[in-house]
């Protein structure tokens, strides 16, 4: 797929978006994707985009593998790695999260390293690592638990190096 630097750009196509131009403009992104997207501000809806810089990226029933930005909003989407000042996940997935302020509902993550996080409804977090946390979240590895996790690994990794 093509890399997008863009000014105003609109696709609904299922094709990739051959394109480049100044950066700072918008992309808007549905149907479709790209490789790697430099713009102000980014839109994607039903599309998919590898890697992505901007201010604000808003992501609508799609994915992102990485998302560097401001502002990234994920309804109903996915993304791999989300660095952000301010992330929002609704109804959706994210492998990564590491950000100033985190706001989920109705969402899976795995990984959260955030200075705010602000949980509604029902929503999962394997692992957290924050500030301040605000909602009813289920974490299945808080900070006790990655401290016994990391000493039962510690054992198990000795054990087998004296078995060598």
């Amino acid at each position: 797929m093509p890399q997008v630097d863009g000014s105003l750009v609109s696709a609904s196509s299922p094709r990739a978006i051959p394109l480049s131009g100044e950066v700072g403009g918008s992309v808007s992104l549905g149907g479709s994707g790209a490789a790697v997207v430099n713009a102000r501000t980014v839109d994607v809806r039903q599309g998919g985009i590898g890697r992505v810089q901007a201010v604000d990226v808003a992501v609508s029933q799609g994915g992102i593998g990485l998302a560097r930005a401001e502002r990234v909003s994920v309804e109903m989407g996915g993304i791999g790695l989300a660095l952000a000042t301010d992330v929002r996940v609704t109804q959706g997935g994210v492998n990564a999260i590491l950000a100033r302020d985190v706001r989920i509902e109705q969402a899976g993550v795995r990984t959260i390293v955030a200075n705010n996080v602000r949980v509604e409804r029902r929503t999962g977090v394997f692992l957290m690592i924050a500030r301040h946390v605000e909602g009813d979240v289920r974490t299945l590895l808080d900070w006790r638990g990655a401290i016994a996790f990391g000493a039962a690994f510690g054992v198990v990794v000795s054990f087998f190096r004296r078995r060598r």
